[in-house]
């Protein structure tokens, strides 16, 4: 574990570029600083050594321009050294080289009295997420020699992650699902499939990157300038142009059409700038110039001076450079096997990443939408950027993690039980008035007046009821899938929110799933789409599995009740029954001396009552209580019958909502593993 105020330099080593960060603890608070090297280089600089004879090297882009501007007869007491990092394992020169380059700007930075390292600095270094023991073995090494002490060595992908942790664009817990890490850079295009801070696969292509599309548009400037290159070449500033200004223009390109393609740029080029104008620079033109492109032949050269030209670039045919970021990203998946369904979000890094085919290929390709991919506000540097957070995120996650544990217990005593009590109390009590005041007062009531006013059997008056009741079953479905759906949406996501704003009083970003309120009838639904993967929302299934079972239950109660049953009857065979208790003992005296009253249970249901008899004593008020006594009755057994069927998916989700808790705050303890 770090010291809390201990400060970090995180290095982003790259291939092309690389970035340094600091992070600095003051009074006033914690401080992220991008290193301002000069020269326009405010972060990160070139990934270059110029060796000068005589002279001490310079790096980044010191180096390239004073290697661009060179004369001849300079340069044959130069050499220009870049793109060493991938053969630091290979080549001894390639090793010295990094070396030296992260020496010499440890050197320049103090001689230019730069805070950039001192002794009691942590230093963590980023290695690509496909490195192994022996990369890291000479990355140690390397960073001893060059002066940095003891560094770090954190899996590049992870400090993409990091930075959207640090800024909460990610909760802890969405780093346990599958996330895929897109860097693309100015020399490498890197992907990575993460799971709890892990990286799980890794691939990439050493060759595409952002100098092919920097070739691409100095090509389209040789083109609107036919006369230009051999004044170049005289003057000696092909390089500067080719490799510094044209990466600048398409920087700008890239950044304004991921903003609106409909955009046209134009820039002017070279020193004092009076080699010419690239013009009218649109969307259209540069997706047809990227799928047709062939490499420069200056950059032919300079691939092989490094030892870089691969087949692909001295094929005769054009290359498509979009399709080859789609091909590189497919191979992987396919090679690993990696399901668009098995990625949750992905991270785009990398001067490259800002390319708007970038983010459409990635979600055409994975079947996401947009709001699953997360950019920094600066792709270069977010890298750097989140490997010297880790040591605060760390302190941070445990100090948090040990707080929570200890106050779930009573987070969920004063918050989660009540508002699963409350929101139940509400629907219940919804089903009750709205089953229980709609079949009696708009179904029964009715055939009551009606045998007030005509008399009869009571057999048929129970018949009547009966068959009634069993027309309005469908309608006690239909309440109580309408008020369990309305229970469904709700719930889970009040609990959602309430876990939410409790984690975010403590500092961490808690997102989990959203419940879609279509979700709630997907099961009664045969258009309805799939479920989602939340946790919450299976639980809500949950709660809808016991609806069918829950609506017989209570349809068996509600006929019971009406038609007689063993504790429910309502309407009971014999004289004790409903309608005998409503008259009072005087019908049971009428029929008793006129039939006898051992005659009273065999002909009481099927002898016509006559209706002044029944009229005289079924009273509007003894209706009305009748009706009243009938729906508090039945709405102890709803009760009774709700509750029983909706106990075991209440306990299964408070048994959840515990789960998700702890999950999400072992979560936290994950990053100490880094």
């Amino acid at each position: 574990m770090t010291g809390k105020n201990r400060q970090v330099l995180g290095v982003d080593f790259g291939t092309t570029n690389s970035y340094f960060c600091k992070y600095l603890t003051h009074p006033s608070g914690q401080k992220i600083r991008l290193i301002d090297f000069g020269n326009n280089q405010l972060g990160g600089l070139p990934s270059t050594i110029l060796y000068r004879r005589g002279k001490s090297p310079v790096v980044g882009k010191t180096a390239e321009i004073e290697w661009g501007e060179a004369t001849r007869a300079e340069r044959r007491k130069y050499t220009l050294r870049t793109h060493f990092k991938p053969d630091i394992t290979r080549s001894d020169d390639a090793r010295n080289d990094a070396v030296l380059f992260l020496k010499t700007i440890r050197e320049q930075t103090e001689a230019r009295r730069i805070d950039f390292i001192s002794p009691d600095y942590e230093v963590i270094v980023g290695i690509p997420g496909e490195a192994d023991d022996l990369f890291k073995k000479n990355m140690l090494e390397i960073g001893r020699d060059a002066g940095y002490g003891k560094i770090k060595l954190v899996a590049e992908p992870i400090g993409a992650l990091l930075y959207h942790l640090w800024n909460k664009d990610l909760s802890p817990a969405e780093t346990q699902k599958g996330i895929l890490v897109v860097d693309f850079g100015g020399g490498t295009c890197d992907f990575a499939f993460m799971q709890q801070l892990r990286v799980i696969d890794a691939w990439g292509d050493m060759l595409l990157g952002g100098r092919l599309f920097d070739d691409l548009f100095f090509q389209w400037f040789l083109e609107q300038n036919p006369a230009v290159l051999q004044r170049l070449v005289d003057n000696g500033d092909e390089y500067y142009v080719h490799w510094l200004e044209c990466r600048q223009v398409k920087e700008l390109f890239s950044e304004t059409t991921s903003l609106d393609r409909d955009e046209v740029v134009r820039s002017r080029m070279g020193r004092m700038r009076s080699y010419g104008t690239l013009s009218n620079l649109t969307w259209v033109e540069f997706v047809e110039r990227a799928q047709q492109y062939r490499p420069h032949d200056t950059f032919v050269s300079y691939l092989k001076e490094r030892q870089l030209l691969n087949g692909r670039l001295l094929d005769a045919q054009p290359i498509d450079l979009i399709a080859w970021f789609k091909e590189a990203l497919i191979a992987g998946l396919d090679k690993y096997h990696i399901r668009g369904s098995d990625i949750e979000r992905v991270i785009l890094t990398g001067g490259s990443s800002l390319w708007p085919f970038v983010k459409d290929i990635v979600c055409e390709t994975l079947h996401l939408n947009e709001k699953q991919l997360l950019t920094s506000e600066n792709p270069k540097a977010a890298i750097s950027e989140g490997l010297v957070v880790l040591p605060s995120l760390q302190n941070r996650y445990q100090a948090v993690s040990a707080h929570l544990q200890k106050a779930t217990p009573r987070f969920f005593k004063d918050h989660i039980e009540p508002e699963i009590t409350r929101r139940l109390s509400v629907i219940v009590n919804r089903i009750l008035k709205d089953v229980t005041v709609r079949l009696f007062d708009g179904e029964i009531a009715p055939i009551i007046y009606e045998y007030r006013e005509t008399g009869g059997p009571l057999a048929s008056l129970k018949e009547k009821i009966r068959a009634a009741t069993l027309n309005f079953v469908p309608q006690i479905e239909d309440s109580i899938r309408q008020k369990l759906a309305e229970l469904n949406a709700g719930l889970p996501e009040a609990l959602h929110k309430l876990i939410r704003e409790w984690f975010e009083e403590n500092g961490i970003t808690y997102f989990g799933e959203r419940v879609a309120t279509s979700d709630i009838h997907r099961r009664y639904s045969t258009t309805a789409g799939a479920a989602t993967s939340s946790q919450i929302t299976d639980l809500q299934n949950e709660f809808m599995d016991v609806t069918s079972a829950l609506v017989i239950a209570i349809s068996a109660t509600v006929v019971g009740s009406i038609t007689g049953g063993a504790h429910t009857a309502l309407l009971a065979t014999g004289p004790a029954g409903w309608i005998i208790g409503a008259v009072g003992t005087a019908v049971a005296m009428w029929i008793g001396w006129e039939f006898g009253r051992d005659k009273i249970n065999e002909i009481v249901e099927k002898r016509d009552l006559p209706a002044g008899m029944v009229k005289l004593i079924l009273r509007e008020s003894k209706i009305k209580e009748i009706l009243r006594d009938g729906r508090e009755k039945l709405k102890d057994q709803l009760k009774t019958e709700i509750g029983r069927a909706i106990e075991a998916p209440l306990s299964e989700m408070k048994t959840q909502v515990l789960h998700n808790i702890d999950r999400e705050i072992r979560s936290l303890t994950l990053i100490n593993h880094l």
